[in-house]
């Protein structure tokens, strides 16, 4: 997903991402209007939205984004849990980079503890059976995977390591749809590479092994679209490439042409349509929606950055994005949320304002929004803030406006009424590391519950603790549940 300095601002490793242990980057700020941009600005800085391409990537074709993709094969977002039994749980990682699970309530804590080693965020396998972590030692970053225990007080099964480094570290996975696998990206000297590995430790520890490369090039950023192939973006401008790939990297058709300023590509949870970016003149671009067998495509006009991510039960997609210019808009999408219907091509706003990241309940009827209070609600009043904040990087105000805050909202899908909406101080790890490319997270984690009762957040108490909180869509108190900085539910 970015450039080689990620790593060091997204999982555990032994410099500045860790705070001296090993942790990821710590951005010690109070979560306001001018700290959330400062941060978002200081990440995409140095992550994700690099402009240069690197070694490894292939120029796209002049052909349309009808070729693309060949027979619909459903994503990973479809893949349905076999291996896991009993209730959901919650893997959690605290500030320490001790990595446990534990129930609803925090109760049944069972420990996954590996000596002299520290752990990011976890990543749970499709089937629920298998935990895996990017975990920190002194002698280089290596990638856990561990057998998941139901109930028991402390203890865990042996895990296996499935990739050490001490020069070409991981910072993001992502399990197959079938759960044998993961692919991940990884720090090069140049650029990044996306790898992949078996989750039973068979292929060679040091990624040597035949396949294990599927690409190379920065920003990187992908989807799964079935157990054997991947929708990828990698690089951006006129070196950039949007397209399908098997696992050992081969191109499956022609690449998307005239891809825009986007992250992550996707694909629709039945395997039916295709969602980027095609930019035009400038900062104008417009969002395209494609079917994979080419019978349609309808597109929507945005500005600058945009993000988007399809219903996990439908053929809707939620993006935001600028609706207009607007001078000084920072790498980041930043705009009102808006609904595009694939198959109809019919627009819709959903939450008008400043949304800087969305979160698609399981059951696709709700939307938990971040969102930032701006004047009259419109993104072009934000113009006059982001220039400000811009120049007064990478400081940010040790004393926030009146006012500034940000505000979590629960929308309706069906009808845009906003269920509840509340302030919220989320914790610096949340805000450096996930929040900025919420749509790649969004792929290989999950936030919201299960029964779409309530979204997991890291949050930071009146005391200063940071504690994992669930916090519900109809209004009702939150509820914590333990300390953590990072923390998902099991399929």
């Amino acid at each position: 997903m970015a450039e080689p300095r990620t790593t060091q601002e997204h999982e555990p490793a032994p410099q500045d991402a860790a705070g001296g242990s090993g942790r990821r980057l710590r951005i010690v700020l109070t979560v306001t209007l001018v700290g959330v941009l400062v941060a978002l600005i200081a990440v995409l800085a140095a992550g994700f939205t690099t402009r240069q391409g690197s070694s490894g990537v292939i120029a796209p074709s002049p052909s349309g984004a009808a070729s693309v993709l060949q027979a619909a094969t459903p994503n990973a977002s479809s893949a349905t849990p076999s291996g896991a039994s009993g209730p959901a749980l919650i893997a959690a990682v605290d500030d320490s980079g001790a990595l446990t699970t534990m129930n609803e309530s925090g109760g049944s804590v069972v420990s996954y503890a590996v000596p002299g080693v520290v752990f990011g965020s976890p990543a749970w396998a499709p089937d629920g059976s298998r935990i895996a972590a990017i975990g920190s030692a002194s002698d280089g970053t290596s990638l856990y995977v561990f057998p998941v225990r139901r109930g028991g007080p402390v203890g865990n099964g042996h895990p296996i390591v499935i990739y050490r480094s001490s020069d070409q570290p991981p910072f993001y996975l992502y399990w197959a749809p079938d759960s044998r696998k993961l692919a991940f990206l990884a720090s090069e000297p140049v650029g990044l590479s996306l790898r992949i590995a078996p989750a039973d430790g068979s292929a060679p520890l040091d990624g040597s092994g035949p396949g294990a490369i599927i690409r190379r090039g920065a920003p990187l950023y992908f989807d799964w679209v079935g157990a054997d192939r991947l929708l990828l973006h990698v690089g951006s401008g006129a070196s950039g490439f949007v397209g399908e790939v098997y696992v050992d990297g081969a191109a499956i058709a022609p690449a998307v042409a005239g891809t825009g300023d986007f992250r992550t590509a996707s694909v629709s949870r039945d395997g039916q349509y295709l969602a980027y970016v095609r930019s035009e003149v400038g900062l104008a671009g417009e969002i395209v929606v494609a079917s994979r067998g080419g019978a349609s495509e309808h597109d929507l006009a945005v500005f600058g950055a945009t993000a988007f991510a399809f219903d996990p039960t439908s053929d809707m997609l939620a993006s935001i994005a600028a609706v207009k210019p607007v001078d000084g808009v920072p790498g980041f999408p930043v705009g009102p949320l808006r609904l595009i219907d694939a198959r109809s091509g019919s627009v819709r706003t959903l939450l008008d304002g400043s949304v800087i990241g969305f979160f698609w309940a399981p059951d696709g009827r709700t939307i938990a929004a971040l969102r930032l209070p701006s004047p009259g609600g419109q993104t072009a009043d934000l113009g006059p803030i982001l220039r400000d904040t811009a120049l007064a990087f990478p400081q940010a105000a040790a004393t926030p406006p009146p006012g500034a805050e940000v505000r979590l909202a629960f929308v309706d899908v069906s009808t845009g009424i906003v269920r509840s909406e509340r302030v919220v101080q989320l914790a610096s790890d949340f805000v450096s590391a996930l929040l900025p490319y919420f749509d790649q997270y969004a792929l290989s984690d999950r936030l919201w519950s299960p029964d779409s009762a309530s979204i997991l957040l890291p949050l930071v108490d009146a005391s200063g603790r940071t504690r994992l909180v669930a916090v519900p869509a109809d209004d009702t108190d939150s509820r914590p549940i333990a300390d953590g900085v990072s923390g998902f539910w099991s399929p």
